[in-house]
């Protein structure tokens, strides 16, 4: 079993760059996370300040780890300061 998770983000726009470098730090911490299958960033054509974060679990389990991550938390703490609104989405392979 997979689990697709679809993160949905937009930025305020003051604070975008600020957002950008932390996301930057903090791709590599999840990259190095046990369970990790895929990890995408992406900017949907013509909407500013909006992300996609696309990323592949081998289970539910592993999600939660990284999000007990301390590195992790920390940036999320900061969350409020970039994020405009923001959506989650996950899908559970039945295999």
């Amino acid at each position: 079993m997979s689990v697709l998770s679809v993160f949905q983000i937009e930025v305020n726009p003051a604070t975008e760059e600020d957002f950008l470098a932390d996301a930057t730090k903090t791709l590599p911490l999840a990259q190095k996370q046990e369970g990790l299958i895929y990890l995408g960033v992406f900017t949907p054509l013509g909407e500013k300040n909006k992300y996609l974060v696309l990323s592949e679990w081998d289970s539910e389990t592993s999600i939660e780890a990284w999000r007990k991550d301390p590195e992790h938390n920390e940036v999320m703490a900061k969350a409020g300061q970039y994020v405009k609104k923001h959506s989650i989405k996950r899908f559970v392979s039945k295999e």
